[in-house]
């Protein structure tokens, strides 16, 4: 694969375009600072690691203001977006929307002071166990200290992301 003027693209750019074809769901890793304000981050790069222990992990790139916020306090929540959070995503992916990411309408905060999303496919509260860095980002292992479902069961449907835009589940009733 090359660039427009035939420059061959280099082993980053190939890497981007690669993981770039990989569909993924969405997640808003959230956690709160000393003073109980909320901060968070779109991702993809979420992945659960046991069940014995329940864990699961996150990867947070050291730039974004949320690294030093899960960093200090040790505490963050997985919220598994559907695809009608799709406004919400917004919110996060663009900094000139920050100051809207957390409205009381879809936010609540849960009995360990973290940020909840009211409505997401599912939530998981975790204790940071370990880090690593690894080039930009930080892995953060998190133990699962509590699991937030929804009340409804409904149907399930994802917030889907591939080649840096929203996908649909064909059928996600089916599945």
């Amino acid at each position: 694969m090359m660039l427009e003027d035939s420059t061959p693209l280099s082993l980053v750019d190939r890497f981007r375009v690669s993981m770039r074809a990989t569909a993924a769901s969405v997640a808003l890793v959230t956690s709160s600072d000393a003073e109980g304000g909320f901060h968070g981050m779109a991702a993809t790069s979420w992945v659960s690691i046991s069940m014995d222990p329940p864990s699961m992990l996150v990867t947070v790139n050291r730039s974004a203001s949320v690294h030093a916020v899960i960093s200090t306090s040790g505490r963050y929540c997985v919220n598994l977006l559907r695809d009608s959070h799709f406004d919400i995503l917004e919110r996060f992916s663009r900094s000139d929307m920050r100051h809207l990411r957390f409205d009381a309408e879809n936010w609540r905060r849960s009995t360990s002071g973290l940020p909840v999303l009211c409505d997401a496919m599912a939530s998981q509260l975790c204790t940071v166990v370990a880090s690593v860095d690894h080039g930009t980002h930080t892995i953060f292992v998190g133990r699962i200290d509590d699991v937030i479902l929804p009340e409804a069961a409904g149907q399930i449907s994802p917030l889907i992301w591939t080649n840096g835009s929203r996908a649909s589940l064909a059928n996600p009733s089916t599945m």
